[in-house]
């Protein structure tokens, strides 16, 4: 059993929610990441797509004029670095996210991706996977 710690990425840099766009958007470059957690202090509030900046920040006006926490999602779907990785991958497609954030004791410990899960999985299950997120993608 292969479990989320093993494959998860550590190390994520963080935004304040209070960001403008820009600035997330710079940093998503710089960190070359599609995927940013917000924080307030020390509490993760919200996390920002790159699909989130593009499809939600812009249809707001300037991306300058635009923060962070007008375009997050705050309902944040997150597994544990115990979990087993096939739940993880289980839970991603359930909320059609292609990336799950990973706490313990309420403190961000890294991400996983369904690419990261597919890495260490069988082909057929991260293909269907992978698809099942993508249709919820095309309706939104």
């Amino acid at each position: 059993m292969t479990v989320v710690n093993e494959l998860m990425s550590t190390n994520l840099a963080t935004c304040n929610a209070t960001d403008d766009l820009v600035t997330v958007a710079k940093h998503m470059k710089e960190e070359d990441v599609g995927f940013v957690p917000l924080v307030e202090g020390d509490k993760y509030v919200g996390v920002v797509t790159d699909r989130d900046i593009v499809v939600k920040g812009l249809a707001k006006g300037s991306s300058d004029n635009v923060k962070a926490s007008d375009v997050m999602t705050e309902k944040i779907i997150t597994g544990y670095p115990d979990m087993d990785a096939e739940e993880a991958a289980r839970l991603m497609q359930e909320h059609q996210i292609k990336r799950l954030l990973v706490v313990e004791n309420d403190s961000i410990q890294g991400v996983i991706s369904l690419g990261d899960v597919g890495a260490q999985g069988s082909d057929d299950v991260a293909g269907d996977i992978v698809r099942e997120v993508s249709k919820g993608y095309a309706n939104n």
